[in-house]
């Protein structure tokens, strides 16, 4: 195996959880492939991927697409390879690995229940269980509750934020294991930006109702719509301390709430690449 560097860029505290930021690539095939939180207190580990380090060919897929359908060009075998290379550098077993199905609702599988047909989060309290959130523009939004010890990630996006998937995963969390949502740590992870996110005017207004400030250009046929400031009020709204919340509002700590839209050489867009796009994830074990 080629040699590991762990380079350590930042260290946070977010609501006394001490998380650490490592950006982690491997010299020989990865280049910045894991972005990678580390909490060195609870035994919690949680990131990101980027779209480098993989064997995928087509240029949209290029290079480490971690998932696959009948929509996608990217055979099944290449994304598994992608996947172990991914996991084998993020430091967990594949078998272990539990992705959400995603369907742009709010249901949320509790690990050891039976598992509906589709779902956008996924809860658990097992250990050695890696759960994971795809995304490429959606947001994937990671859960840890550092008391109860329990995980959770969902994928959000816009119809899944208006239908409430944050709040719907920190509420399972809560009656399944016993969860307080001051006690919740969340990760806003990379995602596209109210810079280059548009909708039409009555899904728009959802929005403005959440809280004024997620609508731009009020006045344009359509609007520029901010997925991520939602979250974060509806989140907060839920329980959690605006100080547990992780994103690009946060100027202490390095901003992983990257737009999916505006970073073409690390991340996949489907804004951006079309109908055809990769997909990145965001995990946590």
């Amino acid at each position: 195996l080629s040699k590991l560097q762990a380079i350590l860029y930042s260290a946070v505290n977010m609501g006394g959880l001490e998380v650490r930021c490592l950006k982690i690539t491997r010299t020989s095939v990865f280049s910045h492939s894991v972005v990678h939180l580390v909490s060195s207190a609870d035994g919690f580990s949680h990131g990101f991927s980027t779209r480098t380090g993989g064997i995928s060919s087509v240029k949209t897929l290029s290079s480490l697409n971690l998932f696959c359908s009948s929509r996608r060009r990217d055979p099944r075998a290449v994304v598994a390879e992608n996947l172990r290379r991914f996991s084998l550098e993020a430091g967990f077993h594949p078998h272990l690995f539990n992705l959400v199905k995603v369907n742009h609702a709010s249901d949320v599988w509790v690990i050891g229940k039976e598992a509906p047909d589709s779902y956008d989060g996924i809860v658990t309290n097992q250990a050695n269980v890696v759960i994971a959130t795809p995304g490429a523009d959606c947001i994937p939004l990671l859960f840890v509750d550092p008391v109860a010890k329990v995980v959770g990630a969902a994928h959000a996006g816009w119809k899944g934020t208006l239908m409430g998937i944050a709040m719907a995963t920190v509420n399972a969390m809560a009656s399944e294991f016993g969860s307080k949502p001051a006690d919740v740590v969340a990760v806003i992870g990379p995602s596209v930006g109210p810079c280059c996110f548009t909708v039409e005017r009555e899904s728009a207004a959802e929005f403005h109702a959440i809280h004024p400030d997620c609508v731009r250009d009020v006045e344009s046929p359509k609007l520029h719509v901010n997925i991520r400031w939602a979250t974060r009020i509806l989140l907060q709204q839920g329980g959690l301390l605006p100080t547990h919340i992780h994103d690009k509002t946060v100027t202490d700590k390095p901003n992983i709430t990257l737009c999916t839209s505006c970073n073409p050489d690390m991340i996949f867009s489907h804004v951006r690449d079309g109908i055809n796009f990769g997909t990145q994830i965001g995990f946590v074990d």
